[in-house]
């Protein structure tokens, strides 16, 4: 299993001109995108498991706030040699894309972020972050909200295997603290192209607050998928695939010259 000196699981597909990261969400591990990668032909695709997640789960894992969580694949990504590369990132993984953008814009052409946690974060004492924070372990409660979540429960057992093992360590820090915390206020600051994606079925990520994520950056761009949920990838691979191409494609021609 290829892993970074800092304990970051990766993988690569596909081969082409211009390099794309993959990130998933939180509980899930790089294969959300295992229907999606085949439909990309021409782009080579790095895939990371999340610090604290599925392959990662040894890697530091700080949910402190994104910064904090995100550097270790900063690390990864310098030590892999990535640079000029796309970024596609799946609810907190979108979040996390947004978070290396703003701290490393040397790096990236793009963010693409499907369903992602809002940039502004959500107000202490929400008894729905706080009923996560006391899931830790509890396999049926986990099994329930990924069920809930789902249009095609039977799409997304991945989630059902992942989602527990994911490391005490990250989940009581993000879930304890990181959720609360902001980067709402550097958005206006972003200098690579970013797209939202939403979903018409997403029972998840609150519209209002993505709408004025992508209003507060400049040049923001929002896609409404009328009919798919917060776990697009495993459901509607083909969708998401369609997305990806047209945005990835024609910011990287536009920033490198190649298509």
């Amino acid at each position: 299993m290829p892993t970074t000196s800092n304990g970051i699981h990766y993988e690569e597909r596909g081969d082409g001109p211009g390099t794309m990261v993959m990130l998933p969400g939180l509980g899930c591990s790089l294969a959300c995108w295992s229907r999606v990668t085949p439909l990309l032909d021409g782009h080579r695709i790095v895939l990371f498991d999340l610090p604290g997640h599925a392959g990662s789960a040894r890697a530091v894992a700080d949910g402190t706030n994104l910064a904090t969580f995100t550097k270790p694949l900063i690390d990864a990504c310098d030590e892999l040699g990535l640079a000029r590369f796309s970024l596609v990132g799946l609810s907190f993984g979108g979040s996390v894309g947004v978070r290396i953008a703003l701290d490393r814009p040397d790096l990236v052409l793009s963010v693409m972020a499907f369903m992602p946690w809002n940039a502004g974060g959500t107000e202490p004492g929400d008894p729905v972050i706080e009923g996560f924070y006391n899931s830790y372990g509890d396999v049926e409660a986990i099994t329930r909200a990924i069920a809930a979540i789902s249009l095609d429960p039977s799409m997304t057992t991945d989630v059902v295997r992942t989602m527990p093992t994911v490391s005490e360590r990250f989940w009581r820090s993000w879930y304890g603290g990181g959720v609360y915390t902001s980067m709402f206020e550097e958005l206006p600051g972003i200098t690579v192209p970013v797209c939202y994606v939403l979903g018409g079925r997403d029972a998840v990520a609150p519209q209002d607050k993505l709408i004025a994520d992508v209003g507060a950056m400049p040049g923001g761009r929002l896609v409404y998928l009328s009919d798919v949920g917060h776990l697009a990838p495993y459901e509607s691979p083909e969708l998401v695939a369609t997305e990806i191409r047209e945005f990835v494609t024609r910011h990287a021609t536009a920033r490198t010259g190649v298509a």
